[in-house]
């Protein structure tokens, strides 16, 4: 029986529909990532399936007795209550029965054995209830979510916000329940956390649906995607990956059936104005014409939802050595956040920097950017390097000022038009310009932060966390344009997509010390951190493999630099490709202008009309080459 069935569900805001007739099945023990683009109603097929809100209408069907787990807020706690009894709190009947039994052997010491029968019904129930391996079980959820055993004991007013909403996930796996719904639960995991939340998803008893901008994670953790598109559910047997082939599979076969069927209906349509005024023809041509008009007609594919164009446009050449950092150190008082830090950074390199939370990344950026000078060491800049910082809380943003003027105190060149167009390309159009920082989403505030960065013209970009708050179609876009960047990055994130996608060169910071890997963090993860930038005192086949990865990152580099020009014609093409269309368009028009008896008038115009249809398949086949290359 399934967990949960909605049937032909509707749900309005406003007047606009966000779920529009939908269906959908959760199976016991399915691992479901329910995705979309912020906005596009995820939230509320979770608020739905909890019963948190009605739908307009359709049916909602539970499981008799469903036992649903939520991340939901933390309940009202005494401050000075700690990690531990916060949790111990989710156990109850566990520790009732625990206390029972402490009791019971106490009277047994004094009474004998007259008392073992309720001793052994009671030790039973705590055995069914897994009362022997739950203090494990905690303590292997709370280390497993990045808290360390001394900070068990930390009370609840001393908690950070980071850690509240890990604290919160940790009471949401601890829960007995039949489905575990999660939205984000990655926010405010590091790389490790996250890894082992994927592992005890996948492992875990209870049904799982998450929502999730964590590409790795959707990979690793689910074996069925659900998308929210324009009211809908699209649904996809497989991880994230089988999803984007399988929906680009289906849109390409979609996409060709469509361009059959006009060009069926284009010359039916041409053959019938032709001959339907011919006495020998008519009643054939008025056959065809019936058939056409009973032909099930097959719509258009739906444009791709606009996604934020994050151009970072040409920066001017650096040196060689764009950054040099030796013997970096910050400490607070007697506390030494990290110690000795140093590596480079050469032109057109990117950089990443991982490590646990609390590690000093965000620090180490801070320094590098001369946002402070730490307690030792020195950073160097290079010949002709300009640096722009992208800050993961956007302290850079004025909350007081409003999108377009955020715009324009970069770029005081712009006229308001040209800044309006420029904001357009990341999905700030109309009135939303003059919308105040302050009420922006998290979303919304990440993007006017990008658009300073790119006004900046930096040629190196320290990026901090860029991916947080934006979904996954703008997580790809963003990342697409970094790859295609001229200058140089460092990268903190804990988006491993993102760092496996795009970095060549690791600075891993762990106990207040760095170390330079050379790779990415799926190479990492599986070298287990083998690979060091300095290869002295390593064995000679070491040396060699060492000295074949940086060869395979200088081809890398080759080969990201003719990516970029590839980017360039790509655009060109594209340009060329809504030109084209924009002057097919045109023929609607200039074909009903003209005289039904015309024919040669009409010929001489379907020949220049087909022999533009063929340049414009010309560019969409070398479009699909440059983009199958990018």
């Amino acid at each position: 029986m399934s967990l949960v069935r909605l049937e032909n569900i509707t749900k309005s805001y406003l007047g606009r529909p966000v779920l529009d007739g939908v269906s959908l099945r959760i199976e016991p023990g399915e691992r479901v990532g329910l995705i979309g683009r912020n906005g596009t109603g995820k939230s509320t097929v979770f608020r739905v399936i909890t019963g948190e809100i009605e739908p307009d209408s359709g049916v909602v069907e539970r499981m008799r007795r469903l036992r649903l787990a939520c991340l939901e807020q933390l309940p009202k706690v005494a401050e000075e209550k700690t990690i531990q009894d916060i949790v111990m709190e989710s156990f109850p009947e566990i520790l009732e029965l625990e206390a029972r039994l402490a009791r019971l052997e106490e009277r047994m010491a004094a009474e004998g054995d007259t008392l073992l029968a309720e001793y052994s019904d009671a030790q039973h129930a705590f055995t069914a209830m897994g009362g022997y391996g739950f203090r494990t079980r905690v303590k292997q959820v709370l280390q497993g979510l990045g808290f360390r055993p001394e900070e068990f004991s930390l009370p609840f007013h001393a908690l950070s916000g980071g850690q509240r909403t890990r604290l919160r996930l940790a009471l949401a796996l601890l829960r007995d329940a039949d489905l575990l719904l999660l939205d984000e639960p990655e926010n405010h995991l590091d790389v490790e956390a996250r890894e082992w939340l994927e592992s005890y998803l996948s492992s875990c008893r209870e049904a799982v649906m998450i929502i999730s901008h964590d590409r790795q994670m959707l990979n690793n953790a689910t074996t069925r995607i659900v998308e929210v598109e324009r009211g809908q559910l699209f649904d996809y047997s497989g991880n994230y990956a089988f999803y984007q082939k399988q929906k680009a599979l289906l849109r390409e076969q979609y996409q060709k059936a469509y361009e059959r069927q006009e060009e069926f209906i284009r010359k039916e349509e041409a053959l019938i104005e032709r001959f339907r005024y011919k006495n020998t023809k008519a009643r054939q041509m008025q056959s065809r014409l019936k058939r056409l008009d009973k032909l099930e007609r097959i719509e258009a594919p739906p444009p791709e939802a606009d996604t934020a164009a994050f151009r970072l446009g040409e920066v001017e050449r650096s040196g060689e050595v764009v950054l040099d950092v030796r013997d970096a150190t910050m400490a607070y008082g007697d506390l030494t956040l990290y110690d000795g830090i140093s590596f480079t950074v050469r032109r057109g390199e990117r950089v990443g920097i991982v490590g646990p939370n609390g590690a000093g990344k965000t620090t180490l950026l801070r320094q590098i950017a001369g946002m402070h000078k730490g307690t030792g060491g020195a950073v160097t800049l290079g010949h002709k390097v300009s640096v722009s910082f992208f800050e993961q809380n956007h302290d850079n943003v004025n909350r007081s000022s409003d999108i377009l003027s955020e715009v324009l105190s970069v770029r005081p060149d712009f006229t308001p038009e040209q800044a309006r167009r420029f904001l357009g390309r990341l999905l700030f159009t109309g009135e939303d310009v003059f919308k105040p920082v302050s009420t922006l989403s998290g979303g919304e505030l990440a993007r006017v932060a990008m658009a300073k960065m790119i006004l900046g013209g930096a040629n190196l970009l320290l990026l901090d966390e860029p991916t947080n708050h934006l979904d996954i179609a703008s997580r790809e876009a963003l990342e697409g344009a970094l790859a295609a960047f001229g200058g140089s990055i460092l990268l903190a994130s804990h988006d491993r997509a993102l760092v496996d996608g795009l970095v060549e060169k690791l600075v891993i910071l762990r106990d207040g010390k760095a170390r330079v890997f050379l790779g990415n963090y799926a190479d990492f993860h599986r070298q287990s951190g083998q690979a060091e930038e300095d290869p002295s005192d390593k064995t000679a086949e070491e040396v060699l493999r060492i000295r074949r990865i940086e060869k395979e990152r200088e081809a890398k580099k080759s080969r990201a630099r003719e990516d970029r020009k590839g980017q360039k014609r790509l655009a060109k093409v594209e340009a060329d490709i809504a030109a084209m269309e924009s002057l097919l368009a045109d023929y609607t028009g200039r074909f009903a202008a003209l005289a039904p008896a015309d024919f040669t008038a009409a010929q001489a115009l379907t020949d220049e009309y087909n022999g533009l249809r063929d340049d414009l398949k010309a560019l969409y086949e070398e479009w699909e080459t440059l983009a199958g290359e990018a």
